[in-house]
């Protein structure tokens, strides 16, 4: 069975938005690293593991109550940074020379420690950084990318990816229960080893 294992690095654009009660709109920049696993490589449609470390951060971009964490302040920068653990099918196909790929990946995210910044409408107050954990649920993945044959056993690859958790973001007190909704877009690029399972 056609088979490969690899490594991705990159960055990420991140837009923050949230329900209309809470009014909040942001945008920023992170980063996200990840290994993974395809097989039945030689087929149209392949299966898919990937184990993705991902951290998000947002500046906001207009004033924001965030008195539900402490009072009379308001939202500065939000971070969070999940482990996510996925699979799920991996599509190959060709285009003008070009070997293109989709992905998507459905599984679990585990939250990580992560903090909520927050400004005071009082002058001269310095701004703080509440610790926050980010909440372990399921999660969707997904995108496209190209392929490149470096030589007979690297192949380079560049991706744009995305992520969707499906519940609000925060587990930590004050927080946990607040609609905020991070949509990344992530940048990647990475190399992987071709290889086969059962060739004697």
């Amino acid at each position: 069975m056609k088979s490969s294992a690899g490594i991705e690095l990159g960055g990420n654009g991140t837009i923050l938005a949230s329900d209309p009660s809470l009014g909040t709109f942001g945008v920023g920049a992170g980063y996200q690293g990840s290994l993974f696993f395809t097989i039945w490589n030689d087929r149209p449609i392949g299966a898919k593991i990937r184990i993705e470390r991902m951290s998000f951060t947002e500046e906001a971009s207009q004033k924001t109550d965030t008195s539900y964490l402490l009072s009379g302040t308001n939202l500065k920068s939000m971070t969070q940074v999940w482990t996510f653990i996925g699979t799920g099918a991996e599509g190959h196909f060709e285009s003008q020379g070009q070997v293109l790929f989709w992905e998507a990946l459905l599984g679990y995210a585990l939250g990580g420690p992560s903090t909520i910044t927050v400004s005071s409408s009082l002058p001269d107050v310095p701004v703080r950084d509440t610790a926050q954990t980010t909440k372990s649920f399921f999660g969707l993945s997904g995108g496209v990318g190209i392929k490149r044959e470096i030589s007979a056993r690297i192949t380079g690859l560049m991706s744009l990816r995305t992520f969707f958790l499906f519940t609000a973001p925060y587990s930590s007190a004050g927080a946990s229960n607040k609609s905020f909704i991070p949509i990344p877009m992530m940048f990647n690029i990475g190399i992987s080893v071709p290889f086969d399972i059962g060739k004697q």
